[in-house]
């Protein structure tokens, strides 16, 4: 008897473990993202990039879905919300974020969307959704207070090109915390995997006219490589390996325990932007990143409403 079940535990043991190393690979390809997509962004026009690489990779991410034999179908009301909640939070979110990145630091924006959970649990609470819990207020306190000490590390108190991208990230984050939350009803019924690739492929198909037009009004630029591997690494590594990696661990390690992973990625972008882009942070912005990390961390607590989805 002794000797069946410590192979079953060897087992269930060995799974976790790659379930775990599955996950922090995740994190690394979500930090290593904000360095990437930045270096993508100055070298090729935001709207086609940002069309191009949302689109796909609701694709490749509804036909993962369909190779496993997931349903993909969604009633007209759920659809309606998809395609809603898709511009907001994969379209506009991508304009603001990926736009942003030409006029702040890659680790800068990291360390603002980390504050995207907390964003989440104000409009839920104002919303009537979910009361705002002790906790969860403690470490969004914490760290906003955080998040202003990046800006004005940034140079936010200039009032020049720096306070847009402050201020675009934010909004950026906000668009994020609605679309996390329009996803908590609707996943209950349809499941994370179509309700994220649907929401791409609307929020993509948004972009594509306004992405042509963009690459039209420019001559028609031909995407150089820093550009192409962009697109290719934010596609299959950010949007579709990671979230494959990640929402696979869930049932074996539990949500919390993938969750408190996230805590990694500000911290791994800063480090990979300051070695790749030679991006320095001011000790007011480190003191900042400190605290915006200390406010999740306290944060979590408690529950939070539905921390994740695909970006």
């Amino acid at each position: 008897m002794s000797r069946t079940v410590k192979p079953a535990r060897s087992a269930a043991s060995a799974t976790r473990l790659a379930a775990e190393i599955g996950v922090l690979v995740a994190m690394g390809i979500w930090a290593a993202n904000f360095t990437v997509v930045k270096a993508a962004v100055l070298a090729w026009p935001v709207l086609p990039f940002s069309a191009l690489r949302i689109t796909t990779a609701g694709i490749l991410v509804l036909g993962w879905a369909r190779w496993r034999g997931q349903n993909m179908r969604m009633n007209r009301r759920d659809l309606l919300v998809a395609a809603l909640f898709g511009v907001i939070g994969q379209g506009i979110y991508q304009l603001l974020w990926a736009g942003s990145l030409g006029t702040i630091n890659a680790g800068t924006s990291a360390l603002l969307i980390a504050v995207t959970p907390f964003l989440t649990a104000i409009f839920a609470a104002l919303l009537g959704i979910d009361p705002l819990r002790r906790a969860t207020a403690i470490g969004g306190t914490i760290a906003f207070a955080g998040v202003a000490a990046v800006a004005l590390g940034e140079g936010a108190g200039s009032f020049g090109g720096t306070t847009r991208g402050i201020i675009a990230t934010l909004l950026a984050a906000c668009c994020w915390a609605s679309y996390l939350l329009a996803g908590a009803r609707v996943i209950p019924r349809v499941g994370a995997v179509a309700w994220t690739g649907w929401s791409m492929i609307f929020g993509g198909a948004v972009l594509i006219p306004f992405g042509a037009a963009q690459w039209f009004e420019l001559g028609s630029p031909i995407p150089p490589p820093v550009a192409i591997f962009g697109v290719l690494f934010a596609t299959f590594g950010s949007s579709s390996l990671a979230n494959v990696l990640y929402f696979s661990a869930v049932p074996i390690v539990g949500p919390a325990r993938v969750a408190s992973f996230q805590l990694l990625v500000p911290f791994l972008a800063v480090v990979v932007s300051s070695i790749v882009l030679s991006e320095a942070l001011e000790p007011v912005q480190a003191l900042g990143g400190a605290l915006i990390i200390l406010g999740i961390w306290a944060g979590r607590q408690t529950r939070l409403p539905f921390r994740r989805g695909v970006r």
